[in-house]
């Protein structure tokens, strides 16, 4: 009987043995998901690199545009400063040629044309036009002009001026030692800048002899 029942167990044990293990095995349907997770995975990286290249593009316009505006401002600033230091010489020449009227003693004889430290008849200047001074280069008014001698820091070139004789106003004066008619001078004066400026300035003065 024990053996009998031995002999059952080592066969049962056997059956055991040999009874086949169940396989694993992944579905389509796993298969399937795990194939778009990557998919979704490698579009989402270059989602981010598309992006990351659009921002990087947006940020290296934007320091262009600035750093050409900076350009610009500075041009232009140097520019205002050329122009504002050629006014005021320009300014001062227009001052020497008043003190050099109020300087004569008698009444100088005005001529035709234009010829340096002269007086000029209005109009009679080349082309004899009222606005004369329309054109006329650096040469021109260095060749014509009447030189302001002195230096200015941030100019090329002397300032120069012409003097011309504008009217006789006669306004009858009481006192008879004084000239019944006042003599009205036209001073312009010009002065030339850094940057390629010039300014070109002109002032009426009076004066009785």
């Amino acid at each position: 009987m024990h053996a009998l029942i031995l002999a059952r167990k080592h066969k049962t044990q056997q059956s055991i043995a040999k009874a086949p293990r169940p396989k694993v095995a992944m579905s389509e349907a796993s298969m399937s998901e795990a194939s778009m997770s990557e998919a979704s995975k490698s579009q989402q990286q270059g989602m981010v690199l598309i992006v990351a290249l659009v921002m990087l593009l947006i940020l290296t316009l934007i320091g262009v545009a600035v750093m050409e505006s900076s350009v610009l401002e500075e041009r232009m600033a140097g520019n205002n400063l050329a122009h504002n230091i050629a006014f005021q010489v320009a300014e001062a020449s227009l001052r020497a040629g008043e003190a050099r009227v109020a300087s004569f003693s008698n009444r100088p004889e005005p001529i035709n044309g234009v010829v340096s430290a002269s007086v000029s008849i209005l109009d009679t200047i080349p082309p004899a036009t009222p606005n004369w001074w329309a054109g006329k280069d650096e040469a021109w008014w260095t060749t014509n002009g009447t030189e302001y001698d002195q230096s200015f820091a941030g100019t090329n070139e002397h300032p120069r001026y012409i003097i011309e004789e504008y009217d006789e106003v006669c306004d009858g004066a009481i006192d008879p030692t004084i000239r019944q008619c006042k003599i009205i001078y036209r001073v312009t004066g010009i002065a030339w800048g850094g940057r390629n400026t010039s300014v070109l300035l002109q002032s009426l003065f009076a004066r009785r002899y």
